[in-house]
């Protein structure tokens, strides 16, 4: 099975690279860690008012049977499995909110729909098998890696579908933290760190790279300056040198993304 709790070693000191340093934290107005649930909400019903599959939709449905099972782990809304019209879903997320949103969604669909507000793996107790597995837009969250995805291969009778960004979700904002804070950022983990880590569990991964809308934080539109400062640290004094540099180097409009099963 390879070194796994190496390379799982590895990619958890990869993104503990990432964390905010303390001083910097410390001196936020308010908390640079947050999330927005109307972006997955948003998300979710995006996907259901796509016409075409993505290719993580593609890969899930391919091993979907007609009236089976999917757990969507980190589920929001549902974006990765609602449409694809599953006799029954399970949802998994620690946000009540989102679960609600989950729910409402999966009823209108008229899709069996059951929830556990948790975070994973401390969940996969309360799940039994499912045809498919779908997580996506997760994993750069998770530090331990191998177990998480060991516990969405356990839970799967068919296939694991994961999607995720081909490098660090808040890599684009490398340049702001250098230009605002003179702290440079690191350039791992990337997909292929993550996918080391899923062949050293000894399954054989399957992948496909993309491109989609950049969506998934919520960075964008007209709070794209007062959020992309909160994750700053910005205090609104300095806004007008964030200003000045997103009319040079503005946010992404698409990101590259990777879909990968086994």
């Amino acid at each position: 099975m390879g070194d796994v709790g190496g390379g799982d070693q590895r990619w958890a000191e990869m993104l503990a690279g990432w964390a905010i340093p303390e001083a910097v934290a410390a001196a936020a107005p308010p908390t640079p860690y947050f999330f927005d649930p109307q972006v997955f909400i948003d998300a979710a019903d995006e996907a259901l008012g796509r016409s075409a599959d993505t290719p993580s939709d593609a890969a899930a449905r391919e091993a979907l049977p007609a009236g089976g099972a999917v757990l969507d782990v980190a589920c929001g809304a549902g974006a990765a499995s609602l449409r694809l019209r599953p006799g029954r879903v399970v949802g998994v997320d620690p946000s009540g909110p989102l679960l609600e949103a989950f729910t409402v969604r999966a009823a209108q669909l008229g899709t069996e729909a059951s929830t556990i507000e948790a975070a994973w793996p401390a969940a996969a107790g309360q799940v039994s098998t499912v045809d498919v597995v779908v997580c996506h837009h997760v994993i750069y969250n998770v530090s331990d890696l191998a177990g998480f995805a060991a516990a969405l291969r356990d839970h799967a009778d068919r296939r694991v579908v994961l999607e995720f960004t081909a490098v660090h979700p808040m890599a684009w904002m490398a340049p702001y933290w250098e230009a605002l804070h003179g702290l440079d950022q690191p350039d791992r983990p990337i997909a292929e760190d993550a996918i080391a880590v899923l062949e050293d569990l000894g399954v054989t991964v399957h992948e496909q790279r993309w491109q989609r809308r950049y969506q998934m934080i919520g960075e964008n539109g007209d709070q794209a300056l007062p959020r992309i400062a909160r994750r700053l640290c910005l205090p609104e004094s300095r806004h007008d040198e964030l200003r000045q540099l997103l009319a040079t180097s503005p946010p992404p409009t698409d990101r590259d993304v990777v879909t990968v099963w086994w």
